[in-house]
């Protein structure tokens, strides 16, 4: 059911939920919008900007219509305007999987479509993503190894990315993080060594090792443990 849009529920923010006229009681009215402000705390939470987008020094927005059931599972959702840069567009998944399932819907209720600008603005500060592969064991040294670390390396600039609202905040730090990594590249354990004294970043750091794999190991090896500080660092432009 695809109810019309009206104007901003939210105004302020890396998002601006845009929620539908209800013809309903003031009650409903009132949990439809809490129900959004949930919603948007999910998405400020969650929402990432890309370190390859960062590293060009992209902007743009993405308009996106999110479709909801009843439980708050994500159903569906289409880009209604493109930012322009297709790294920004593609990103829209990751944040729609990161937040899924939103809160139940409101009683009464049984699906909901909502449209929702996702903003990637640098603003005035500089980003820095970087990660450094040290391993446990002293087998770096040989050609294979070290041409393992590069592929890693590589991983990790790929899908490593910086939440969005700490961007915004000015909000830096660096989270060390020790994973074991299978013959085959999967990641089989992980955990954080050092914290970076933020909940989002260091969580972002534990969702990062949850989404990717390595590439097999050399040497037909069954194992080998990786730490890996996962630094995120901002820059005054001016």
């Amino acid at each position: 059911m695809l109810w019309k849009p009206a104007k901003p529920l939210l105004v302020s923010g890396l998002a601006t939920l845009m929620i539908a006229t209800m013809p309903s009681v003031s009650a409903q009215d009132n949990a439809l919008a809490s129900w959004g402000e949930k919603v948007y705390d999910a998405f400020t939470s969650k929402q990432r900007y890309p370190r390859r987008a960062l590293d060009a020094k992209l902007e743009g927005v993405v308009k996106v219509e999110v479709t909801v059931a009843q439980n708050g599972d994500i159903v569906g959702f289409r880009i209604n305007q493109s930012s322009g840069h297709n790294v920004l567009d593609g990103s829209v998944l990751e944040i729609l999987n990161r937040i899924n399932p939103l809160p139940p819907l409101p009683e009464g209720l049984t699906d909901f479509n909502f449209k929702i600008p996702l903003r990637f603005n640098m603003d005035e500060q500089a980003t820095k993503l970087g990660a450094d592969v040290q391993m446990a064991e002293a087998v770096n040294a040989k050609p294979d190894w070290k041409g393992w670390q590069k592929s890693v390396s590589r991983v990790l600039a790929k899908n490593q990315g910086y939440p969005t609202q700490l961007i915004e905040e000015g909000i830096e730090g660096t989270v060390r993080m020790k994973v074991q990594v299978g013959g085959d590249g999967t990641i089989l354990a992980q955990q954080i060594v050092e914290s970076s004294g933020n909940p989002i970043l260091d969580d972002e750091a534990v969702d990062l090792m949850r989404r990717i794999s390595f590439p097999a190991l050399p040497e037909q090896r069954d194992s080998v443990s990786l730490t890996i500080p996962l630094s995120y660092k901002l820059n005054s432009k001016s």
